[in-house]
């Protein structure tokens, strides 16, 4: 993965939450054989590639949720306990709604974070 691009997501949490955050990164893929039937339970042939996507993250202080997408300089904030429920014309805010709708349902309770995200992925 692209170290600039790392450091430019830890920079960016940096000078948003002024702490050091734990970095995640994750490669995207290709599908060789088989698109869209991955979660299908088909068979698939992914690779990985030399592009992806990283996450700054951290626990928040403060009672809500703060993220940020590098990428189209966006943000938005939203607190836990109004139940994460997608957001009409959400976009992306839908996708970290989704994410924490899912580990609710599962029986986690997530407690506030703050976030930034961005990647090298073609559009």
């Amino acid at each position: 993965m692209d170290p600039k691009l790392i450091n430019g997501i830890k920079s960016r949490f940096m000078a948003a939450f002024h702490s050091d955050p734990l970095l995640v990164g994750s490669p995207g893929r290709i599908n060789l054989i088989g698109e869209h039937v991955d979660y299908n339970e088909g068979l698939v042939m992914p690779a990985a590639i030399d592009k992806g996507i990283v996450v700054a993250v951290e626990k928040a202080a403060n009672p809500f949720c703060q993220v940020i997408a590098a990428d189209p300089d966006e943000s938005f904030e939203f607190k836990l306990n109004d139940g994460a429920s997608p957001v009409e014309n959400g976009g992306w805010r839908n996708y970290v709604i989704g994410v924490v709708a899912e580990m609710q349902k599962r029986g986690f309770r997530p407690g506030p974070f703050n976030l930034v995200f961005g990647g090298d992925l073609p559009q």
